[in-house]
């Protein structure tokens, strides 16, 4: 805590100089981690070993934890009551969601024991200071009960907002830093928060460990992003690990070669390089905190970049970043001609026998829009689907192996020079193709398709041959080589979906477009309204967490429905549609301006 003369905001800098000159005598810390987050020129864990009384509270026993005198167990967001104010000023109520699973407390409980007030004498709950600062003076229990009842309902307390101010326009703030010329063997350094883990807040979940990054699609690690122009004057190979040194600092890791790069610039990503006993993230990738500058933390001048000698590859789970004259991805310019094959042309023999009889197709028939032009390479639906579907984590040593689960990948492709490219972004489901070669493979009819066009997978009739994986084009089907989902705690299982099977050892395993959630509208409409599923009541887990909605899901045999419409868009086709398995997924191209000379693959 700052001395009692001071008040108002200060700087993590200035804090660290008052802990240095002995003028904080008791530091309470929630929810950040500055031991390992801070500049490394602020040497924070030594200032804060200067303070007489330390206190830690979060979600993790962290690194600031640590060196600590005290940790404090914080509660998670969603089993917490608080509230929030938004950018207008309305003040909205964050309600809990789950129970409390480990007696956590909130950061306003934690403040009003420390103030020792009245909530740290009642021992009043984070609900109680709620409603205490939300009462009006005066006001009576049950007037105020029915506004928070109220309240409640709304999400928000009505008639909150502060009255809107005008401003003038000013000049901006902070001018753009342009680059500054570096000198001969010098770079200038990057820092960027991960693409996953952010500034290693989430670390520990490895959900986002195995989450492909967007550009490198590197999981379990961070690099060291070098522009292609400086690769080749230095020699410098992917997975040569580089040292970057300055102020008589250093960060040593793995060299990945990103176009796009700015030339003479390294990047340098937060988050990894945790050194906290029995944490996930512990011992993974570099960190890149101790060679950030206190007064410019984004950016560092005058640093020197040289090879060690040592190689090791990061684990990636895409190798190539160009299409091999495959036209995987198409872009069409704006009014022009449609990308693909033109519609009502004929389709092509077929090397598979057609299904025995269509007439049998009587029901819904589900399938799936992507649009190319409105995805961007989030990884959301990654993550969504994998929460949704119990796909299990399978580690770096598996991944570097060719055997991460993920139901659903987020292709990355470069068009033009490397210097200044165009990315691409494509993500990849099971195409559930109406003539599906794994059909075929399969020895024991573990793989099939139902009367509404699903390529359905049996596991327990699944024997292991792995053929269907071996006989699908695009490379979709996942093989559980170990028992990857045993073993798990009681508080795990409990985040998996009770609706999904938990996949056993020695199974084939892939996207089922959400079955459980077609099942439980089917349901609904039998029983509700007993008419066929309104198109719209069926939402994926990838379409729903999208936040571009880029993917569309329905039935393709209602021509009134939305993923119908997407179908029928000039900009439709099917990847690797020359093969004519007749994906039921299928894409929308992507669209570039007219003077664009970016064609299909660019």
């Amino acid at each position: 805590m700052a001395p009692a003369e001071e008040t108002g905001a200060g700087t993590l800098a200035e804090l660290a100089e008052a802990m240095d000159q002995g003028a904080v005598k008791a530091l309470v810390v929630l929810g950040a981690n500055p031991v390992y987050e801070a500049p490394g020129a602020l040497d924070f864990a030594a200032r804060m070993a200067r303070v007489p009384l330390k206190i830690h509270a979060g979600l993790y026993y962290d690194e600031t934890g640590a060196h600590a005198d005290w940790h404090l167990p914080a509660a998670h967001p969603l089993e917490s009551w608080g509230d929030i104010r938004s950018l207008d000023g309305t003040v909205g109520l964050i309600q809990p969601t789950v129970a409390p699973l480990y007696n956590g407390r909130t950061p306003s409980e934690m403040l009003a024991f420390l103030a020792g007030g009245e909530g740290g004498e009642s021992g009043q709950d984070a609900l109680d200071l709620l409603k205490a600062g939300a009462r009006s003076a005066g006001e009576d229990d049950a007037a105020f009960e029915a506004r928070f009842t109220q309240a409640l309902r709304l999400g928000f307390w009505a008639g909150s907002a502060r009255p809107a101010e005008t401003v003038a326009l000013t000049q901006a703030a902070a001018p753009a830093v342009a680059p500054s010329p570096a000198s001969a063997g010098e770079v200038e350094v990057l820092f960027r928060p991960d693409p996953t883990i952010w500034d290693g807040t989430h670390a520990d979940l490895a959900w986002l460990q195995e989450l492909p990054k967007p550009l490198t699609k590197v999981v379990w690690e961070n690099v060291v992003a070098v522009s292609p122009r400086l690769a080749e004057r230095a020699g410098i190979a992917t997975g040569d690990i580089l040292r970057v040194e300055a102020g008589g600092r250093a960060v040593e890791g793995p060299a990945w070669i990103l176009p796009g790069q700015a030339d003479d610039t390294v990047t340098l990503t937060l988050g990894y390089g945790r050194d906290v006993p029995d944490h996930l993230a512990r011992g993974l990738g570099y960190d890149s905190a101790p060679l950030r500058p206190a007064g410019s933390t984004w950016r560092l001048v005058g640093a020197r970049l040289t090879k060690t000698g040592r190689v090791r590859k990061p684990v990636t789970t895409q190798h190539l970043g160009t299409m091999e004259g495959q036209d995987l991805v198409r872009v069409q310019a704006l009014g022009a001609a449609p990308a693909g094959d033109p519609k009502g042309a004929p389709t092509p023999a077929s090397f598979y026998p057609p299904p025995e009889s269509q007439d049998r197709w009587v029901a819904a028939q589900w399938g799936m829009a992507i649009d190319l032009d409105a995805c961007i390479g989030c990884n959301a639906c990654v993550t969504a689907c994998q929460a949704e579907n119990n796909i299990p984590v399978v580690g770096r040593e598996e991944v570097a192996l060719g055997r991460w689960m993920g139901w659903l990948r987020v292709d990355r492709y470069y068009a033009g020079g490397l210097d200044a490219p165009t990315t691409h972004f494509q993500p990849v489901p099971c195409m559930h193709c109406e003539q599906a070669p794994c059909e075929l493979g399969c020895p024991v009819e573990a793989t099939l398709h139902d009367s509404e066009g699903l390529n359905l997978q049996v596991y327990n009739r699944c024997v292991g041959t792995r053929t269907c994986q071996s006989y699908c084009p695009y490379k979709v089907r996942r093989f559980n080589y170990r028992d990857y989902t045993g073993g798990t705690t009681p508080v795990e299982q409990q985040q998996r979906n009770p609706e999904v099977t938990v996949r056993s050892r020695g199974v084939m395993e892939k996207c089922t477009y959400c079955i459980q959630r077609i099942t439980a509208a089917r349901i609904t409409s039998a029983k509700d309204a007993h008419a066929p599923i309104p198109d719209g009541s069926v939402e994926t887990a990838c379409q729903g967490a999208c936040p571009t909605r880029a993917i569309t899901f329905g039935n393709v045999a209602d021509p009134g429905s939305q993923v119908s419409a997407a179908r029928r868009d000039s900009r439709e086709y099917a990847l690797l549609g020359h093969l004519n398995t007749r994906p039921r997924t299928t894409y929308l191209a992507g669209l570039a301006p007219a003077a664009d000379p970016n064609g299909r693959e660019g």
